[in-house]
């Protein structure tokens, strides 16, 4: 006899894995539980995010969907409120028009009906498929659920693609975290430490990153526009092609960096701190530029 998965998931990890909710809206769910005696599926039903129907349906027989029959998608759509009747009647009949067969959820999505996460989480699950996006994802939904609860020791997370827009994470401990591509644009982490961290190619754009520690990281590629970065610390990070085009670095510190071919702000009303150590491009002369020398002692 097969062995069945007995770990059941949080509600909210599932809703994140389905893409039925965003990893903003489940931030803001854990916060407001803090305060109430709502279950987060209560919390996000309430906020007109998602139906009742819905959250019952992955909350009560998601888990042992296994142990039922094999049904069609469009069976599992409509019970878990996703679908109607009369979506799954157009989406019958375009099947029927088109000349080449075409699947049933590849309609499903060309027509706009469901996102294609939902329906590769709805075939993957009952297919008993693992795909390590949905790995990435539990470890975000574990995360902030931890965060809710005053926890900030997240070092070492696998983070990579990370969608983590508009997320507030203050003081956080991402020290050696892999963040490749992490998307972390209009995110708040002031104040938190990413010591060594890998953000190759992340994209924070707009981010509030007052006073957090990126010495050390890796950061080629990644994406600073627009972003707060008063008094970050960046020494010895690695900032090859990094943009930073309309981010505000007053007080930033980039003793020892590596800022080759760095996309960096024309004007500067404020200090930025370098020393002997730091290496820009030969065009670029900091000390013209108004930057602070640091004196290594």
């Amino acid at each position: 006899m097969e062995e069945q998965n007995t770990v059941k998931k949080p509600i909210g990890q599932i809703l994140i894995e389905a893409g039925l909710i965003s990893i903003n809206q489940i931030e803001v769910a854990l916060q407001e539980q803090k305060y109430n005696d709502l279950r987060i599926g209560e919390i996000l039903v309430l906020h007109g995010w998602i139906q009742q129907h819905t959250v019952d349906f992955l909350a009560e027989r998601w888990f042992g969907i296994h142990q039922e029959e094999k049904k069609p998608l469009a069976y599992y759509f409509q019970e878990a409120g996703l679908l109607s009747r009369k979506q799954i009647n157009n989406v019958l009949e375009l099947q029927k028009q088109k000349q080449n067969k075409v699947r049933f959820h590849h309609l499903v999505v060309e027509l706009g009906y469901l996102k294609q996460i939902t329906v590769d989480f709805f075939a993957m699950t009952l297919l008993k498929i693992e795909e390590s996006n949905h790995t990435n994802l539990a470890s975000i939904y574990k995360m902030l659920e931890s965060y809710a609860q005053e926890k900030k020791d997240f070092k070492g997370l696998e983070l990579r693609k990370a969608p983590l827009m508009n997320v507030s994470l203050k003081g956080v401990k991402l020290d050696s975290s892999n963040m490749i591509k992490a998307d972390l644009s209009k995110a708040n982490l002031s104040y938190s430490s990413l010591v060594q961290a890998n953000l190759s190619m992340a994209n924070l754009a707009k981010a509030v990153l007052t006073e957090v520690d990126f010495s050390g990281s890796f950061l080629i590629e990644a994406n600073f526009r627009d972003a707060c970065l008063e008094k970050a610390n960046f020494q010895s990070a690695m900032l090859e092609k990094v943009d930073f085009r309309g981010a505000n670095l007053a007080e930033a510190n980039f003793s020892g960096a590596h800022l080759k071919q760095a996309n960096l702000p024309l004007h500067y009303s404020y200090d930025v701190y370098y020393d002997e150590h730091t290496y820009f491009d030969y065009d670029f002369d900091p000390k013209f530029m108004g930057w602070k020398i640091i004196k290594n002692s």
